[in-house]
């Protein structure tokens, strides 16, 4: 019978050749750069799906921004805030919720000069987390909200 293969330890025990193998440090690094590589791409890719988010957020600001400053410089919500609001829409690929708050009307929907208002936009972004192939893509709501405050420019004469 032939004892140099069965090992130290009996019949079933796997070979020197291959024990020695396993233990020695030969190409280690080669699989700890393949760890670390395969970790960096999937934080690059996670924090590149994660700058949409971000993305999303700076434009809902930059219609709301835009949206105020007509609404300060025409004195009311007119329908150039509302054309303003749609165009910036379209642009930006992304449909919030307009409202406007905290505002006290002088006259037909009119705020006096140095009158103060708000106005709120609301946005739910959907972000996917998984998209299998056999499935609908898993999804997460982000819940979005900017409310910016504006100061009306325009004098409005009132009847007496």
């Amino acid at each position: 019978m032939d004892s140099s293969h069965r090992g130290i330890r009996g019949r079933f025990s796997p070979p020197l050749l291959f024990l020695k193998l396993l233990l020695s440090k030969k190409g280690s690094s080669y699989f700890d750069l393949m760890i670390k590589t395969l970790v960096v791409i999937t934080l690059m890719a996670t924090v590149m799906s994660f700058l949409s988010v971000f993305t999303t957020y700076l434009n809902l600001n930059h219609v709301c921004r835009r949206v105020v400053r007509v609404v300060e410089l025409e004195g009311q919500v007119s329908d150039r805030a509302y054309d303003v609001f749609y165009r910036l829409k379209q642009q930006t690929g992304i449909s919030p919720e307009m409202a406007v708050e905290d505002v006290e009307y002088c006259e037909d929907q009119k705020i006096q000069l140095r009158d103060n208002f708000t106005i709120t936009m609301r946005y739910s972004y959907p972000f996917t987390v998984l998209t299998p192939s056999f499935a609908p893509p898993v999804e997460i709501q982000i819940p979005m909200k900017v409310s910016i405050t504006g100061m009306s420019e325009k004098y409005w004469k009132l009847p007496e």
